[in-house]
């Protein structure tokens, strides 16, 4: 059966020990609607609550809920089981403490979430390209032993591309930290950008972190090294109010800052695989002047609005690259190039080697 989260958005009177009564009450009376109550979370400081259902679907989930205490969900998704797991570390009730009465659970499902991209840079000789693939998969062994070591979870990891998940400000900060400051340096030829974004599993009808993963993914593409979100800024410094994030490894965005990127991402999401695009209709899209546009891209980019352009592109047609799915004029196609030899004569300024050299070299 399907396995369902709900939100609920509970009155600042509500505690752990009657949000453990609740859940207690699911359970008496689950059976008669197919359901099975796997587990909660519950947050006291945001007064949320999370439940676990495996159930037929979303209405039985409801009825269950309405019958056991009236308490019925605000939001219901469907959610990967696998998912769960990594993102928030259980599907079943923790132990409950010996000789306790109720298995009260107080822990929240907020969770922070850095987006890792492993990026590439000029291959100067025959070794850098010879061995770029065997250099990949160690330097992502790095990053796992460094994410263990800061008990986080890597939720994704594909072939130069990790999500991992951390329940605390602090630890997420100080594991972007470590990462960048001990590991983006290694290689010469291999660099490393990370965006770290915070918030719940469920947001109304959308699948589970859609927009914290979306937020931190957007936020490693900007290519600044370590990219932090207001939101997590706050948090960090309520949480360590006599602590200052200083260090030059991070770059700290604002929310005037984010709006503008949100915009920027959503329309480069969509559209830059449209060959005959130009940047006009992107400023226009922003609402932004095309001084102003340019501004904000140099000041948050580093670079202008038609170089990022191309640049994204071309770290596009790397996934593809490396999926092994598309060939080098499939790839070039579908990333927006004009033609196959301007996406070859591009892709070897960005990257010091051609197209099928990369893949004979990521493939080997």
């Amino acid at each position: 059966m399907p396995i369902y989260m709900d939100r609920h958005d509970v009155s600042k009177e509500v505690t752990a020990e009657s949000v453990a009564r609740l859940h207690l009450e699911d359970l008496k009376v689950q059976h008669e609607y197919n359901c099975r109550g796997l587990t909660y979370w519950f947050d006291d400081k945001r007064k949320i609550a999370f439940c676990l259902v495996e159930a037929p679907n979303t209405e039985s989930v409801h009825k269950m809920h309405n019958h056991a205490h009236g308490e019925v969900p605000h939001s219901i998704i469907e959610v990967d089981a696998s998912l769960v797991e990594s993102f928030l570390g259980r599907m079943e009730d923790p132990d409950a403490m010996l000789g306790a009465e109720l298995n009260v659970i107080d822990e929240p499902a907020f969770r922070f979430l850095l987006s890792v991209q492993i990026t590439i840079g000029q291959l100067n000789n025959n070794n850098q390209e010879k061995d770029l693939a065997s250099t990949i998969k160690d330097y992502l062994s790095k990053v796992n032993k460094v994410v263990n070591d800061m008990h986080g979870t890597v939720v994704r990891q594909d072939s130069r591309k990790l999500l991992i998940s951390l329940t605390t400000a602090q630890h997420a900060v100080l594991c972007g930290l470590v990462l960048s400051e001990k590991l983006g340096k290694i290689y010469s030829h291999l660099g490393m950008n990370i965006g770290l974004d915070a918030g719940l599993p469920v947001e109304g009808n959308k699948s589970i972190f859609e927009d914290v993963i979306q937020t931190s993914k957007r936020l490693c593409e900007i290519g600044r090294g370590f990219s932090v979100s207001p939101t997590v800024l706050k948090i960090y410094q309520d949480e360590q109010p006599d602590t200052v994030i200083n260090s030059i490894e991070i770059t700290k965005i604002s929310l005037a800052e984010m709006i503008f990127l949100n915009k920027f991402f959503g329309f480069m999401e969509t559209n830059f695989s449209h060959s005959e695009l130009r940047i006009d209709v992107l400023v226009t899209s922003l609402g932004h002047s095309r001084s102003q546009a340019y501004r904000n891209s140099v000041g948050l980019l580093g670079i202008s609005l038609n170089a990022y352009f191309n640049k994204y592109r071309l770290e596009r047609s790397l996934d593809k690259l490396n999926s092994g799915l598309n060939s080098i004029s499939e790839t070039a196609y579908l990333c927006g190039f004009s033609s196959s030899s301007y996406y070859s004569k591009c892709f070897r300024k960005m990257y010091g080697v051609s197209p099928k050299e990369y893949m004979m070299a990521i493939h080997s």
